[in-house]
């Protein structure tokens, strides 16, 4: 029976959950109303499942990530978390189908219809639909369907779950037709998890991209005039650290303070991998260099290369060819830490690296202190 971490991040809801034999034994949800909270709540989600169910990291034998279809900004998230993590840990990743995962929750709130077709809102007028028969089994996978033309893609008696159902119901409603408001849960894909972790269905870390199903396409800046400043703090690094911490508010200074404040203007050159989420680039300041990471379209994640395991040998971190795990050399202690917020991913390390806070101002990223 495997332990499996499970991660659903694919709309705007967040979701994680444990799971032992393919039974969900923990898990942690949270619904943005607006925007995502993928960035804020995902790893200190995953920490609070292991905590609940007396778990580490280490205990783990595979992740399993929903992989689509679903929202850019949280498939990315999702997938490139798992993907730092069994990394790490030298573990396999599963991939779920997310409309599978919604297929698997309709059959939990009622095992009798004979069809069920799931939908997720796409935005623009469109939905992600697919279909299921009684036992989960696909029938018709994921495709976009315009929502003027769903009364022609589905026929008969049939539960329609899914946001994107809700928003094709006048559309939709008729006799033996029933019509769920739901979003992917992480803990429903436990049994899948388990039949793929039996099966060694396991997807290439190196190569694995979400099923967007779509091509993305960058939309315009949501704060146009520049107003919004974020300054993340993981609590999970800090939780590992100061266990009595009840207040923590500010980044800890583990490292020697260097005074930081510059901009960049990322429509340059030299910032041009900057212009697409999961890529990083390194550049000279703090207490041994940076590394600027987008992490979805409007926020950056900016760590000092200075590793925290033995503060004083001032062991500089490189980011692997992967681009999700930061790793000391082995002649200093052979840790790594997860770009995404330089929380530990493995020790000695149990200091988080130090992260810069920044503000997006139109195409000027400013960095500091």
């Amino acid at each position: 029976m495997a332990k499996i971490l499970l991660i659903e991040t694919s709309t705007t809801q967040c979701s994680v959950a444990l799971a032992e034999g393919g039974t969900p034994v923990a898990w942690k949800e949270e619904r943005a109303t607006q925007g995502y909270v993928h960035s804020e709540r995902l790893m200190p989600f995953v920490d609070a499942v292991l905590r609940e169910q007396g778990w580490s990291r280490t205990d783990l034998d595979a992740v399993a990530v929903s992989g689509g279809p679903g929202s850019f900004t949280g498939l990315r998230i999702g997938v490139s978390t798992a993907k730092g993590l069994c990394q790490a840990l030298q573990i396999p990743l599963i991939s779920l189908d997310t409309l599978a995962l919604l297929a698997e929750q309709g059959k939990r709130l009622d095992p009798t219809p004979q069809q069920r077709v799931v939908m997720i809102d796409a935005r623009r007028m469109e939905v992600y639909a697919g279909t299921f028969d009684a036992d989960g089994t696909c029938t018709q996978a994921a495709t976009p369907v315009e929502v003027d033309k769903t009364p022609d893609a589905f026929n008969g008696p049939a539960q329609f779950i899914g946001d994107g159902a809700v928003k094709c119901t006048a559309l939709l409603e008729g006799e033996g037709r029933t019509f769920v408001d739901a979003w992917p849960l992480a803990r429903d894909g436990a049994a899948l998890a388990e039949a793929a972790f039996q099966s060694g269905t396991f997807v290439d870390l190196g190569s694995y991209e979400p099923n967007y199903v779509k091509a993305f396409k960058a939309g315009a800046p949501k704060d146009p005039l520049g107003l919004r400043t974020k300054a993340t703090l993981w609590l999970s690094a800090l939780l590992m650290v100061l266990a009595s911490c009840t207040s923590c508010g500010e980044p800890q200074q583990f490292i020697p303070y260097v005074p930081v404040n510059f901009q960049i203007d990322l429509n340059l050159p030299a910032y041009n991998a900057l212009n697409f989420p999961g890529e990083a680039i390194a550049l000279p300041g703090g207490s041994k260099g940076l590394y600027i990471y987008r992490f979805t379209l409007d926020e950056f994640v900016v760590l000092d290369r200075h590793a925290t395991y033995d503060i004083p040998m001032a062991c500089k971190v490189t980011l692997d060819a992967d681009k999700i795990t930061l790793k000391d050399d082995s002649d200093c202690s052979g840790s790594q830490w997860l770009i995404l917020d330089g929380s530990v991913l493995s020790g000695p390390a149990t200091l988080p690296l130090h992260r810069y806070r920044t503000t997006l101002n139109g195409s000027i990223l400013s960095i500091y202190n």
